[in-house]
């Protein structure tokens, strides 16, 4: 197979994965691609195959579909390890396109123009427009106003994922653990204990439905 019959291919699949994402998600083609700043036809483009998908396009239409970047990328094990070195321009840049995409998204949610949003929180309709295509980066106070006006809470925009994301995760994982009574810290600490752990993270992920079944099951197992 000949390089440009690979990029045919992948990009015949990248679309067909990018289609099933989508209508995973619940989402219109108008929808999906109003999200990342294209026209209808152009988005139909890249899910038959014609065209390819940008990666900044693919980021926020991952991001869009709650779907992890990977599941249309297949990255290697190297790869995977190597997007854990973090790249301070490039982290900046892509969470501010982020951040850009969940202030639009959360202001079109609540069915608010630019001119509205800027009014409200007394802004530029330019700055906030700008903020919402992650061209410059929203100041603190800036991003506080817009949230409040959103009444979103500032830890819903905070980064969750990557590196960053996984020591924030840590830290408040950490600070958790520190509110424990010294008998249950204990606990977590005796390594034979490791087993009732696991289950108690397994049925912490259950529905109460599921929940109750198991407790059911439990009980009839005591009985």
């Amino acid at each position: 197979m000949t390089e440009k019959q690979a990029r045919f291919l992948r990009a015949k699949m990248l679309g067909a994965l990018m289609r099933e994402a989508r209508l995973e998600a619940g989402k219109s083609l108008k929808e999906t691609a109003s999200a990342i700043g294209t026209g209808s036809s152009t988005l139909s483009s890249y899910e038959h195959g014609r065209k390819s998908i940008s990666l900044p396009e693919l980021e926020i239409l991952a991001y869009h579909f709650d779907v992890p970047l990977h599941h249309f990328l297949a990255p290697s094990a190297d790869e995977l390890e190597m997007e854990r070195e973090i790249n301070p321009e490039i982290m900046v840049t892509l969470r501010q396109r982020m951040i850009g995409a969940m202030l639009r998204r959360s202001r079109n949610e609540k069915d608010v123009s630019i001119r509205q949003f800027a009014d409200q929180v007394d802004m530029p309709p330019s700055r906030v427009s700008a903020y919402e295509r992650g061209e410059r980066p929203i100041p603190i106070p800036d991003l506080e106003s817009l949230l409040n006006a959103l009444e979103i809470p500032m830890e819903e925009f905070m980064n969750k994922d990557g590196p960053v994301g996984e020591w924030h995760r840590d830290q408040r994982a950490f600070e958790q653990f520190t509110k424990f009574s010294p008998e249950l810290r204990d606990f977590f600490d005796q390594p034979g204990n490791e087993p009732y752990l696991r289950i108690a993270a397994r049925l912490s992920k259950l529905n109460l439905e599921d929940l109750e079944s198991v407790l059911e099951a439990m009980k009839g197992l005591l009985a």
